[in-house]
């Protein structure tokens, strides 16, 4: 063949190669090009931002419907793409906000918003006794996503909760003078919730609006209750106390190893509305009663996130030291649930007698 012609095909082919489009692959959920580049999300995201400006407006609800209205545009834009690990979602999801508010000129509000994976209502339950000093930073944290309801149910207060929460937010307070119970206040407010998804806090410390998002995107994803994965924050085995013994105890009773140490008992956690009625909006009052109760329902339950409730705990009186009251009310609590699962299940729960004949001769 004539050197020319070789030369001629030669400079074809490197022409086809710079014009061929790269091929896709998939690398740990994201779409990554030949040349390993992960695609710039940020830069699409902000494009669709702006889009959903030009296209549907909105920009002259009040602040709260506006926060509404653009996780609405979010979602759906999100849901045409595949999941993305949470780092890149809220990445992403600012960069959304940053494309609506420039295109709507609607102000540096916008900045501190948080956006969620679904267009189902969700509700914010929280407890509180005597929380004066935690509110204001529980209520940051809170406006921050478009939530459809945010129920406080104060017992036993006698500090300036009520007035704090009255004055600072549009929140619904239910307030008992008298102290209730532990949890008591995740059954009312559960009962008195319109939402679609529901979502358990308490008064002793905030949790940031972004750790709360795998909660309710696992719900919206099909998962019944979503709890807190504490694993990690407990030590050695040979190092945890009887609370933890048996929460896990409970969990692998019911064949349900995975779960560990992980309990309703804990914060934050979420659960669709369907869930809590077949549960029985009285039974949340008493935790592990209710995940009991799930599990023998057949119930999806997983830990889709972790969030570090341990060393942010609050150090009372009456959780400090061995056999305090709070942890022998845990304890308690565990125990009704093991007489929840033995009453549905038989005293061996799930577990068979392979080995003894306890048939009559």
């Amino acid at each position: 063949m004539p050197r020319r012609i070789r030369q001629r095909k030669l400079k074809k082919k490197l022409r086809a190669v710079r014009t061929r489009k790269p091929r896709v692959k998939r690398r740990r959920g994201l779409r990554v090009s030949r040349s390993g580049k992960i695609p710039n999300w940020g830069k699409r995201a902000y494009a669709a931002g702006c889009y959903a400006v030009s296209t549907n407006g909105n920009t002259h609800l009040p602040i709260a419907n506006q926060h509404k209205a653009v996780n609405q545009y979010w979602h759906e834009w999100y849901s045409s793409i595949q999941q993305l690990p949470w780092h890149v979602y809220h990445s992403a999801a600012n960069q959304f906000i940053k494309g609506y508010g420039q295109q709507s000129q609607s102000g540096q509000h916008l900045n501190k918003w948080v956006l969620l994976p679904t267009n189902k209502t969700v509700s914010v339950i929280i407890t509180a006794m005597n929380e004066k000093d935690t509110i204001p930073s529980i209520l940051e944290q809170l406006h921050r996503l478009p939530l459809h309801e945010i129920i406080f149910v104060l017992n036993g207060s006698t500090d300036e909760s009520f007035e704090m929460i009255r004055n600072q937010s549009w929140a619904t307070i239910v307030h008992y003078h008298e102290p209730l119970g532990h949890d008591v206040g995740r059954a009312i407010g559960a009962k008195l919730s319109e939402s679609e998804i529901l979502v358990f806090l308490d008064g002793d410390f905030p949790i940031n609006a972004e750790h709360l998002v795998p909660f309710i995107a696992s719900v919206e994803q099909g998962m019944d209750i979503a709890l807190n994965n504490i694993t990690d924050y407990l030590g050695k085995f040979s190092d945890r106390d009887k609370v933890t013994t048996i929460k896990e105890f409970v969990n692998m009773s019911l064949q349900k190893e995975e779960l560990g140490a992980n309990s309703l008992t804990a914060i934050p956690h979420a659960m669709s509305r369907k869930a809590a009625q077949e549960i029985g909006y009285s039974n949340l009052a008493v935790p592990p009663k209710a995940q009991v109760i799930a599990m023998n329902k057949g119930m999806k339950i997983g830990t889709p996130t972790q969030v570090d409730v341990i060393s942010q705990n609050k150090i009372r009186q009456r959780n400090v030291g061995t056999n305090n009251i709070v942890s022998e009310m845990i304890i308690g609590d565990h125990l009704e649930a093991m007489k929840e699962a033995m009453d549905r299940n038989g005293s061996r729960l799930l577990y068979q007698d392979h080995i003894r004949n306890r048939l009559e001769a």
